[in-house]
This record gives structure tokens, sequence and C-alpha cells, in this order.
């Protein structure tokens, strides 16, 4: 086997574990497959955030931070659990 061959396998196998697959023909990047340990926390903080601004005066710059917080957690969570439910959750 030829170092380029090697080299080629040693690619497929890191882009694998990136969580990348190959389509057609092109690799793409499978958005649940990004490490839910950090984007996670990162959900967790912006729900902490939002949180805190709850309440906050209408018209306000804290009320268009909740805005955007808002909708960053809607598409993170449309992407995490695209049915709704946390596996092995309660609902």
């Amino acid at each position: 086997m030829s170092i380029i061959d090697k080299q080629r396998i040693s690619a497929i196998r890191k882009l694998e574990q990136l969580g990348y697959t190959f389509a057609g023909d092109d690799w793409i990047h499978d958005a649940a497959a990004i490490a839910p340990t950090i984007t996670d926390e990162l959900h967790a903080m912006l729900v902490k955030r939002a949180d805190d601004l709850d309440g906050c005066p209408a018209g306000s710059e804290e009320e268009r931070e909740l805005a955007a917080i808002e909708r960053a957690i809607g598409a993170y969570e449309s992407v995490r659990w695209p049915t709704g439910k946390i596996a092995g959750g309660k609902g």
C-alpha cells in the first residue's frame, strides 16, 4: 500500500470522527454530530441568560438581547432535538 493510500484512509477516518459522511459526490457534516457536551453547555448558558432577562422593559436593549437569544435557542433546539424530545427523556 502506498503512502498516498494510507493518507487517504487516515483522512477518511478523521472526517468520519468529526461527524462527516460522504453523500453523492461530497462530504457533508451532520449538525447533530457537533459535540453535545459543548453545545449543550452553551445552550444552558443562553437559557439562563434568557431567564435573567425575563420581564425586562419593552423597547429596551435587554428586550432586543432577549429576542436574539430566543431565536438562537430555538434554532439550536430544532437541530439538537428535531422531534422536540430528548432521547431517554420524559416527554
